[in-house]
């Protein structure tokens, strides 16, 4: 064999070799592209939208306060590893990594954590924008009403690979916003809630104002849609039997010293009652919310 046709078979061979190693990259890109289609599903949020998330997540992100509640009560505490501040009302979230306060999340602090999963609330689309480019899969939640309860339950138990404990705590949910023995008789008692500032209180169309109305309260701003804030005027006008503050007793107190509130003859009366924030939760806690407003209620009217 002479040299150029020595220099050809040598040649033919590193072709061949090389074909063959292409041919077992391919074959094993191929191999794990599938590996990981397989480990992906898709669940539909909330909004409509469909989102590939982890067939089993495993550090999970919440910027809500239900999802943080939903979590938990499913049992997957271990998955909760970064939250927003405003989820620390939820008992047990204790263990969970703080990232931010609503919206305003660390982005850093949510790349260095892994999150494989986000639970956020419908309308945060700043975050979610984050989340998004960070590669994290997105999933909003909504529960506006206390019949949204369910659907969000299953929904994050289906996410969390959590479906029958999901499923469970779903249909007692259902169950209990349907007992049509729940709702406000015509001799209820009618409540004025302030939330989280000066007159700023929950109308008609809102979970709290179902809440109330499960608790077997009349809430005077019911006929007014969304979260507002009244006027003194109207307050004083309306005079509600029962003056409701979220928080403690010394915000409770500070009711008393505020124009126009403090002309209300419930507050004059010593009717007014601290809710602790956690009681206002959209989340599976909601049917022993309903029932720590009536007890407090309760134990406010039998006091002389």
């Amino acid at each position: 064999m002479n040299l150029r046709s020595q220099i050809l078979a040598v040649t033919l061979a590193t072709l061949l070799l090389l074909a063959g190693v292409v041919r077992l990259a391919l074959r094993h890109g191929e191999s794990a592209a599938t590996g990981q289609a397989r480990s992906l599903r898709v669940v539909t949020d909330m909004t409509g939208e469909r989102v590939w998330i982890p067939a089993t997540p495993r550090r999970v992100l919440s910027l809500c306060t239900a999802a943080t509640d939903t979590v938990l009560s499913l049992g997957a505490a271990d998955r909760l590893t970064a939250l927003d501040e405003f989820s620390l009302v939820v008992p047990g979230s204790e263990r969970a990594v703080v990232v931010g306060k609503g919206s305003a999340v660390s982005r850093e602090r949510v790349a260095a954590l892994k999150i494989d999963l986000a639970f956020v609330w419908w309308y945060q689309n700043d975050a979610a924008a984050m989340l998004t480019d960070l590669s994290i899969p997105v999933v909003r939640i909504r529960s506006e009403r206390a019949t949204e309860l369910p659907p969000m339950i299953r929904l994050i138990g289906d996410c969390l690979d959590r479906r029958e404990e999901a499923e469970g705590l779903a249909r007692g949910m259902k169950a209990f916003v349907s007992r049509p023995a729940t709702r406000p008789s015509n001799a209820a008692r009618r409540v004025y809630l302030e939330l989280y500032g000066p007159f700023k209180t929950a109308g008609g169309g809102t979970y709290t104002n179902d809440l109330l109305e499960l608790a077997g309260c009349a809430n005077l701003a019911a006929e007014v849609k969304g979260y507002v804030v009244l006027s003194a005027e109207k307050l004083v006008q309306a005079d509600p039997d029962l003056v409701l503050c979220v928080g403690d007793d010394a915000d409770a107190g500070s009711l008393a010293h505020r124009p126009g509130v403090s002309n209300l003859r419930a507050v004059r009366e010593g009717r007014v009652i601290a809710l602790n924030r956690y009681w206002l939760v959209a989340g599976p806690n909601m049917p022993q919310s309903v029932e720590m407003i009536r007890a407090a209620i309760a134990q406010h009217a039998a006091k002389p």
